[in-house]
């Protein structure tokens, strides 16, 4: 019963992310073979039941926490090994834990290695918060006379902007004419 229940999910979700919905009933019905809606009603409340799916009104499905977000477990020591218990804590959506504004939020695909010195590398996503409150030492996304850079934030002892790289090979950035504040790198993505 529970291979089964799992096979489900795993349809649901590739449904969801080909598609980029969820499916309606008559979908589900479709998707599993289901001769009655009946049938597809018992297994949406048990994924509601398990955070698999969310209902909305009129009928409509959302994806739960545990269809998108990924399994957490307890811990892995950094230093000696030792014996631990492989235990799920929890499921963990990404959005949550890296977004705290997704209407002000994005990411930023990043070329070039002016920032390597701040973790950043060539290939990383930034994310990046538009509005936020910038201070000295922040990383930004700035545009410069209508060319964008990520860089330190800074300011010289006259108060002027300043925007520094994170690697020594290149020189600071000191705006000429236009520069605007695109926005606060709040996050960095990384494929291994």
């Amino acid at each position: 019963m529970i291979d089964q229940l799992k096979e489900k999910i795993e349809r649901i979700r590739a449904f969801y992310r080909q598609n980029k919905i969820m499916p309606t009933y008559d979908e589900i019905c479709l998707l599993f073979g289901f001769k009655s809606k009946n049938a597809a009603f018992k297994l949406v409340n048990k994924l509601v039941d398990d955070h698999f799916v969310e209902k909305m009104d009129k009928g409509r499905l959302r994806p739960g926490i545990h269809l998108l977000g990924l399994p957490m477990f307890n811990s892995v020591q950094a230093g000696m090994p030792t014996a631990e218990e492989e235990t799920l804590m929890d499921h963990v959506d990404l959005n949550d834990f890296l977004v705290k504004k997704p209407a002000k939020t994005c990411l930023i695909n990043v070329r070039g290695d002016s920032m390597i010195d701040a973790g950043i590398q060539e290939g990383d996503k930034v994310v990046v918060e538009s509005e936020a409150s910038v201070n000295v030492g922040d990383i930004v996304v700035a545009i410069v006379d209508g060319a964008y850079t990520v860089k330190y934030f800074d300011r010289s002892k006259n108060g002027q902007i300043i925007l520094q790289p994170g690697n020594p090979k290149y020189s600071p950035i000191i705006p000429e004419n236009e520069l605007k504040i695109f926005g606060k790198v709040v996050g960095v993505v990384r494929k291994m």
